[in-house]
C-alpha cells in the first residue's frame, strides 16, 4: 500500500498539473485497500455463540455433534477468564428444574449419564396451591408411571456439559472474549459482525446471543 502510495504522489509531482479529482481518486484507492486489508484481518465463523452458559454451552455441544454440522466452525464466547470446574462432592443449592426436552437433548449429547453418576433427582408429582384460598393444581402421570421433570444442580448440569464440549473438535471456546455490540444479517449487513470489548472484530453467518441488558432474550442473525 505504502508503494502505491508513493507511486501516486511521484505521478503527482511529474506531471505538476493534477487535478483535486484525481487526488480524491488516489485517497480512495488507498481506502479501499485499507478496508480490504481489514476485511482479510477479520476472523470469520460460520456460528458464533455469545455466552458460556448451561444454555450456551449446550447449544454449542449439540451444534459440535450434530453429523450434519460437523464441517462447520463454531465459536462459543464466554466473558470469564476460564472454565472453573464446579467441586460435585458438595451439594449446590442452585438448581434447575429439566423437563422431557432437555432430557432428551442431555441424552443426545452425551451429558446425561455423567449427570445420572453425580446427582440428580426425578419428579413423579407436582402439586401447586393457593395461599389465599382452597385452589389446587396437581401434575402428573397416571399411576405415577413417569418423571414429569428431574432436579438437576446447576453446577453437576454445566460440568457434565463442558466435559462433553471438551470432546467436540469442531468447536473452539475463547475465554476473557466480552460482547460490545454486534450488528444483524438482518439489519442490512452480508455477515453478522461481532465487536467484543477488546476492539476485535469477528464475523459469522449465524449469531446466537442473549442481550441481558434490555432483556431482548436470543438474538439471532442469520441469511
Amino acid at each position: 500500500m505504502n508503494r502505491l502510495l508513493g507511486s501516486a504522489l511521484l505521478k503527482y509531482s511529474t506531471r505538476n498539473a493534477t487535478s483535486k479529482v484525481q487526488w480524491r481518486s488516489i485517497v480512495t484507492t488507498c481506502g479501499r485497500l485499507r478496508s480490504s486489508e481489514q476485511d482479510a484481518s477479520v476472523q470469520h465463523y460460520d456460528i458464533i455463540i455469545v455466552g458460556g452458559g448451561m444454555v450456551g454451552t449446550a447449544l454449542a455441544c449439540a451444534l459440535g455433534k450434530n453429523t450434519r454440522l460437523q464441517d462447520k466452525n463454531v465459536l462459543l464466547l464466554e466473558a470469564a477468564a476460564g472454565f472453573k470446574k464446579p467441586n460435585i462432592e458438595q451439594f449446590s443449592n442452585r438448581v434447575s428444574a429439566i423437563n422431557k426436552g432437555t432430557y432428551h437433548l442431555m441424552q443426545t449429547i452425551g451429558a446425561w449419564s455423567e449427570i445420572e453418576r453425580t446427582r440428580v433427582k426425578p419428579v413423579l408429582k407436582m402439586q401447586v396451591w393457593d395461599a389465599c384460598s382452597d385452589a389446587v393444581i396437581s401434575f402428573n402421570y397416571d399411576d405415577l408411571s413417569e418423571n414429569i421433570s428431574w432436579i438437576v444442580e446447576n453446577d453437576v448440569l454445566l460440568a457434565s456439559i463442558y466435559n462433553q464440549l471438551e470432546t467436540v473438535p469442531n468447536v473452539q471456546i475463547r475465554y476473557s472474549s466480552k460482547l460490545a455490540s454486534c450488528e444483524l444479517m438482518r439489519d442490512g449487513a452480508d455477515k453478522s459482525t461481532v465487536r467484543l470489548a477488546s476492539g476485535e472484530t469477528l464475523k459469522c453467518d449465524l449469531l446466537v446471543s442473549y442481550d441481558k441488558r434490555n432483556s431482548r432474550g436470543l438474538r439471532l442473525g442469520t441469511p
